[in-house]
């Protein structure tokens, strides 16, 4: 690392016109996160803030880190999917959701509180209050539970990863689906920066920016801030964007074998978000509503609806400390994130009952720890050991727990939860060609829930109540791989994910639900060919469930005491387990550069998955039925070319078209026209993108569209005739300047 001073005035006014400016739009002065400095990937977008595009002859390589060390994307013997932070820029995707949409085998659930994340069909499909996720989000190395988190704004990226499968043994519970690595930019020891600003419909206006500030030789430190805001996307004013973000990282240094980085991250969101639209529905059965679903857009919702009002801050801190102690390498990661969400609404107000408008709130910390022993990079037999440690608290109140005319009020609900894990995995290179990997681990946790409620009408008074579950497992991959030639391997591998179980809290008492379980056996290819223009990834997996966790809405009727006259019913979320089901599916992945300046991309996927056995009466139907999330088949064409201009730049164009056949999105039962829309027919969509790089400069402008067609998709189904669906057709233009 070297320090050279900076003695112009013209970059440190720019610099401080740059946090004067992100100031004045609002941006907070905290901040949070985490990071390893040796995980980072420098990408040729990001190297020294080039300029975002330069014309290539070959496919470049991608630097990812899933197994917590810096490795070509194409030597990594699992299916995972890459995009890096200039490829979002350039598209226009600034939340976490965006990116996640156009993954193949990813689809996304939206819910009140956010999305769901689901990975070749494994996803949980309900409030991350109520059940934990399937896919695990890492940011910057530290896990993050909540759903707001995928539709949160995203800026100054390096990379985000999709690790398709169970990550049961370095990532451990809660990743039986997958997992998601969003890595952000790290201090580079040299001063320089970075800002991007976007304008488009919805009077979009975003601005992000980032510096470099090199202290000493031995100190760097790098400040990003974020202010996006847009109009919403429904005649109710939900789906705005009102994002303030702040984020500090500063690496100390002191010699080759010893750093500490220190990360704080900050994001606020304040304004309308979630809301419901219309869809036909019988009038002629409770609530005796009938919705007028016949709008010009497909984003208008009727008066009486009211979009869901909310703030949430995701305050984050942590440590990353790595030293060297000669034959492994130390790495030591505490973290802590203060949560809070605020929100004011329903789910289907305007009913003929009226409905209930309610003034919720959570709060969570969570504190972790992890601590991890490596082998040196360039050791023969590569192994890493570890322990990891979680500690959750979610505090939720101001909940009803009935909507019936006789109602019963919540004390709230208070779900402590603790993990505990110890793993390890290495792997032996058995020939010059062969390797075989394997790694195992177990893991510990207990969760317990405190409750109670209390009538509005009678007497009962439940006051606060507990119980308490506790679970653990042994989960672990067993992998071989074998290198047919240069840049040609193939691998096999068995691995097995877990996630803890818990309660279905809006229940009284609240019911329990068991763990669940998954067996991954997959094969696969990953190849270069033609000079190293031609690549193509090819997986096939089998999945092998056990008491896959579902969550669905139905009555529940407390009547705790029922000589007091409080026996009204109540909507409520509940989870309950499926049986053995299976899921076997297909993943092709080509990139192929055929001349110099165009690029095509060719993804496909097949899945077939089905339901185990329910026991719960009112799901016995589903018994053997497809999974929800999980199109059948799906698609999904780019092509890019650049045209070299006269004058010596470039103007780069590109576009995707995505196509994805029907399936069901949710499972609504017992509820008046729950089930009516739980199925989203097959679509497809369009995004188009331009981008204009001069011949000298630091700066980049381009335009681009997203869902050309203008189509919604159904993403959840609701009782009464009511869904979700996705964003509209949004356009706009970006800019770049890079200085150094």
């Amino acid at each position: 690392m070297s320090y050279t001073p900076q003695t112009g005035t013209s970059r440190k006014l720019l610099a401080a016109l740059i946090l004067v400016s992100l100031a004045a739009m609002g941006t907070s002065p905290l901040l949070a996160q985490t990071t390893d400095g040796s995980e980072q990937a420098l990408m040729p977008a990001q190297s020294k803030n080039a300029v975002p595009k330069k014309k290539v002859t070959q496919l470049a390589a991608v630097m990812v880190s899933p197994e917590h060390k810096l490795t070509d994307e194409q030597k990594v013997p699992i299916s995972i999917a890459v995009t890096t932070g200039a490829e979002a820029l350039e598209k226009g995707e600034t939340r976490v959701v965006d990116i996640l949409q156009s993954t193949p085998s990813v689809v996304i659930q939206t819910t009140p509180q956010g999305g769901q994340v689901f990975i070749r069909g494994v996803g949980a499909n309900g409030d991350s209050n109520w059940v934990d996720p399937d896919v695990g989000v890492m940011l910057d190395g530290v896990y993050d539970g909540r759903a707001e988190r995928i539709f949160s704004a995203m800026y100054d990226v390096n990379r985000l990863e999709v690790l398709r499968g169970p990550q049961g043994t370095l990532y451990g519970r809660n990743s039986t689906g997958g997992a998601i690595n969003v890595i952000t930019n790290d201090p580079t020891g040299t001063f320089g920066g970075t800002v991007n600003v976007q304008l488009g419909n919805y009077d979009l206006r975003h601005v992000d920016a980032a510096i470099n500030l090199p202290v000493s030789n031995t100190f760097d430190v790098r400040v990003a801030a974020l202010r996006e805001k847009h109009d919403g996307y429904y005649s109710n004013g939900a789906g705005a964007s009102n994002f303030t973000g702040t984020r500090l990282k500063a690496l100390w240094k002191p010699s080759d074998k010893f750093s500490i980085l220190g990360t704080l991250d900050y994001l606020k969101y304040d304004g309308a978000n979630f809301t419901t639209v219309p869809r036909k529905y019988d009038s002629s059965v409770p609530p005796f509503v009938d919705w007028s679903y016949n709008y010009a857009s497909k984003w208008d919702v009727d008066p009486e609806h009211p979009a869901n009002l909310e703030r949430d801050h995701f305050l984050t801190y942590s440590l990353q400390a790595k030293w060297d102690v000669g034959f492994g390498v130390l790495t030591i990661i505490p973290a802590v994130a203060l949560n809070t969400r605020s929100q004011y609404g329903n789910l289907i107000q305007g009913t003929a009952g009226g409905g209930v408008l309610t003034n919720s709130t959570w709060s969570e910390k969570q504190k972790t720890l992890e601590v991890r022993l490596a082998s040196q990079p360039d050791a023969p037999v590569s192994w890493v050991v570890g322990v990891y440690g979680y500690d959750d608290n979610n505090v939720e109140t101001g909940i009803p727990a009935s909507t019936g005319p006789t109602t019963f009020v919540s004390y709230g609900v208070d779900v402590p939860a603790k993990s505990r894990a110890i793993f390890g995995q290495a792997t032996y290179p058995v020939t010059d060609k062969l390797r075989v990997t394997g790694g195992l681990r177990y893991t510990k946790d207990k969760k317990t829930n405190f409750y109670g409620i209390k009538s509005l009408i009678g007497s009962y008074n439940s006051g606060i109540l507990s119980q308490s579950q506790s679970y653990d497992a042994v989960t672990g991959k067993l992998s071989l791989e074998y290198d047919v030639a240069k840049d040609s391997t193939l691998y096999a591998l068995v691995a097995r994910g877990y996630k803890a179980g818990g309660f279905s809290t809006t229940a009284f008492p609240p019911l329990a639900y068991k763990p669940e379980y998954l067996t991954d056996f997959e094969v696969g290819s990953k190849s270069r060919f033609l000079d190293n223009t031609l690549q193509l990834n090819v997986s096939l997996y089998h999945y092998l469930y056990r008491n896959y966790q579902v969550q669905y809405q139905d009555y529940y009727y407390p009547s705790p005491n029922p000589d007091d006259g409080a026996d009204g019913t109540a909507f409520a979320q509940l989870v309950t387990n499926a049986g053995r089901g299976t899921n076997t599916g297909a993943e092709a992945e080509l990139r192929w550069r055929f001349v110099p300046s165009t690029e095509l991309r060719f993804d496909a996927t097949y899945a077939h998955a089905r339901y185990g056995d329910f026991s719960n009466a009112a799901l016995t139907y589903l018994s053997d039925t497809p999974v929800a999330e999980n199109p059948k088949a799906t698609y999904k064409i780019g092509l890019e070319h650049d045209f070299g201009l006269s004058g010596g730049g470039m103007i780069s164009l590109s576009g995707q078209f995505r196509w994805s056949d029907g399936y069901r999105v949710g499972i609504s039962t017992g509820m008046p026209g729950g089930d009516l829309h739980d199925y989203q027919e097959a679509f497809h969509k369009t995004d188009l993108q331009a981008t204009y790089v001069p011949a000298t400069g630091n700066w980049t402008v381009g335009a681009w569209l997203r869902n050309l067609e203008n189509n919604a998709q159904v993403t959840q189904t609701f009782p009464f005739g009511r869904v979700t669906i996705t964003d509209p057709r949004t356009f706009g233009l970006n800019f770049s300047y890079n200085f150094y």
